[in-house]
């Protein structure tokens, strides 16, 4: 049966939006992920991303994360149980100092979609990537400081992306938003977490 823990590629994004690892080999099948990754860090209320064929990515929080060492090493393997995430609810308006100017092709996704799939298949332009940094950068102070430096970092990453002379590594930007969007709902009433939020709508 292990050879088939290679049929889907996952990534696996911690409870704090940071990205733990990608193109993990694994099985999904629905309300289970199996993987003989045994050196994944994965615990309960971490998210794993699943990339398709169409564009769309689809998200599972981890609710049971279960090892299995049958006795050969070489069978041992993780077994998952998740749940499908939901899409947020509508966030309030936009904090005054922060403009939401993004237009685009990616302005056709499907926020509240049934399939609670996020489309992801849309390029992001070095412009609008640039532009939400400059955005983003002058009000991180007005977040709580433990929410400050892992938006930072997340948004050097999307600076790094942004300045390549190649398109955007699509998956790594959608898992920086990710972060910084997580980190955004965690800061619950803060009319500049708000704001982030609706500019990451506006981009994915």
């Amino acid at each position: 049966m292990l050879r088939d823990f290679d049929n889907d590629k996952i990534t696996l994004v911690k409870a704090d939006g940071t990205v733990a690892k990608e193109g993990v080999p694994a099985l999904v099948t629905g309300e289970k992920i199996f993987t003989a990754d045994k050196e994944l860090s994965v615990e309960v209320g971490d998210y794993i991303l699943r990339a398709l064929p169409n564009g769309l990515v689809e998200k599972y929080e981890v609710t049971d994360p279960k090892y299995y060492d049958v006795g050969n090493a070489k069978d041992a393997h993780y077994q998952i149980d998740v749940a499908r995430a939901g899409t947020p609810q509508a966030q309030p308006a936009v904090v005054q100092g922060i403009t939401n100017n993004f237009t685009g092709s990616n302005s056709r996704v499907n926020i509240h979609s049934i399939d609670n799939s996020t489309n992801v298949s849309a390029d992001f332009s070095s412009e609008s990537l640039h532009d939400f940094v400059e955005q983003v950068r002058p009000v991180l102070s007005q977040l709580p400081k433990d929410a400050q430096d892992i938006v930072e970092a997340q948004l050097i990453t999307i600076e790094e992306e942004a300045d390549k002379s190649t398109p955007a590594n699509k998956m790594r930007v959608f898992s920086a938003l990710q972060s910084i969007k997580s980190v955004a709902e965690g800061a619950s009433g803060n009319l500049v977490a708000a704001g982030i939020l609706s500019l990451i709508g506006a981009l994915i």
